[in-house]
């Protein structure tokens, strides 16, 4: 396998939530190339992800000695330390509750996002994890916790929803699904407002599938991910 092979190996495997398998594939490629600072960075966040913190923090030290103005290296070690060593296993995926996404007719609708954001920003997601609206005039975004920019739910549905909550409905969001150029997220209804107390939030099926993508946005592509290694900073 090519060192561009094994990349792409290693971004598959974290976009499948498969951390072991990205830690070997990564593991391959510094065996080749030991600076190859995408690949360090790619190790140092699975073995995170596993709870092999100490490890990880020794691939993103690495990482800053050779990069010392490295972002993605530098959050992580801050994210490290800010954490308190009885907590540090609040880094690893959580089990996700069977309850997450039970369907509801009316109350509940899987949603593949449009215009989403670069593989790099995906791969640092996990199934089961909280997103959250911003509104827009005319559009909805999805974002994580700390803001970054996920995607957009289709523009008839934003119109929809948008309705809704300006009438007092309020709505969860999970991650559902992650592919390498698909997001696809769980939306609940969990309050009704008034206007609409007797209205339904969906119709029909329970997955939506958007039938136009109307306009493009870089927003996605311009924002880096400060937490996930970025393929274009392999040496």
């Amino acid at each position: 396998m090519t060192d561009s092979t094994l990349s792409d190996a290693a971004v598959t495997a974290a976009l499948s939530q498969n951390w072991q398998e990205a830690i070997t594939v990564n593991k391959k490629i510094l065996q080749e190339s030991p600076k190859n600072i995408g690949a360090l960075n790619r190790l140092g966040f699975a073995l995170l992800k596993t709870g092999k913190i100490l490890q990880g923090k020794q691939m993103f030290e690495k990482v800053l000695k050779l990069d010392s103005y490295n972002r993605i290296a530098g959050n992580n070690i801050k994210k490290i330390h800010a954490m308190k060593k009885n907590c540090m296993d609040v880094i690893r995926d959580c089990p996700i509750s069977p309850l997450l996404f039970l369907e509801e007719p009316g109350k509940t609708k899987i949603v593949d996002c449009v215009n989403i954001a670069s593989t790099q920003i995906l791969s640092a997601l996990s199934c089961g994890q909280e997103v959250f609206f911003k509104l827009k005039k005319h559009s909805i975004d999805i974002r994580d916790a700390k803001g970054t920019y996920i995607g957009a739910l289709p523009d008839d549905l934003s119109f929809k929803l948008l309705m809704f909550i300006k009438a007092g409905n309020r709505y969860s969001a999970h991650i559902k699904r992650i592919a390498k150029s698909c997001v696809s997220i769980f939306i609940r209804e969990i309050h009704r407002g008034k206007k609409f107390q007797n209205q339904s939030s969906f119709s029909g099926t329970t997955s939506y599938i958007p039938y136009a993508h109307d306009h493009e946005t870089t927003e996605g592509r311009q924002k880096g991910d400060l937490d996930k290694p970025n393929e274009e900073e392999e040496h």
